[in-house]
């Protein structure tokens, strides 16, 4: 293992805490983004509805003004209030399947962060059977623990693609990690890695 001097020691932990500064920096601009799609879609569901509304309106008006009331499907003699307007019940199921489908879409783009996956890459940096602490807590989690056979794994970065992971394995060789390598984890325990 390799032994660190103090200005590395500090080196490594300003990194840390500009890597902790930037990721906070990043998900309060997720977090940004998220609202903004959020307004944008429910400004987009109300423009849908008004409009729906409208077009409604404009067809019972204009169904009662040429006085054929068998397009709405009323019988001769039912009055309809003023402020009544007549919609199939098909239409509404139509709309109500719509604004179903919309929310499902929205869902599934909210649980994309990468700190949510269940499978991704990440640089090793030792296995020990006998060494088994935390390396860090839950809220700041940039050391990982994971298992493999009965070693226990301290990893580092939670990374989609192998590429990226790639490129942090290289920064840590250079801090003397010299074994340090690139696997992947799946519900925290390694499944492949390169060797």
């Amino acid at each position: 293992m390799p032994v660190l001097t103090e200005e590395e020691l500090q080196s490594l932990k300003d990194k840390a805490a500009l890597a902790e500064k930037n990721l906070k920096t990043t998900q309060a601009n997720q977090k940004r983004l998220q609202n903004e799609v959020e307004e944008a879609n429910n400004k987009k569901k109300g423009f849908l509805v008004g409009f729906l509304i409208c077009l409604i309106l404009l067809i019972a008006c204009l169904a009662i003004a040429f006085g054929a009331p068998d397009i709405l499907g009323i019988e001769q003699g039912t009055e309809i209030a003023s402020d009544e307007v007549v919609v199939k019940k098909s239409e509404i199921e139509t709309y109500q399947t719509s604004i179903s489908q919309l929310e499902q879409e929205l869902a599934q783009q909210n649980n994309n962060h990468p700190l949510d996956l269940n499978e991704f890459y990440a640089v090793q940096l030792g296995a020990f059977k006998k060494f088994n602490t935390r390396l860090s807590s839950d809220s700041f989690s940039i050391v990982r623990n994971a298992n493999y056979k009965d070693f226990n794994l301290f990893t580092l970065g939670v990374f989609e693609t192998e590429a990226d992971a790639e490129q942090l394995r290289k920064i840590v060789r250079q801090l003397n990690f010299r074994d340090a390598f690139v696997g992947k984890y799946k519900d925290g325990e390694r499944i492949d890695a390169e060797f």
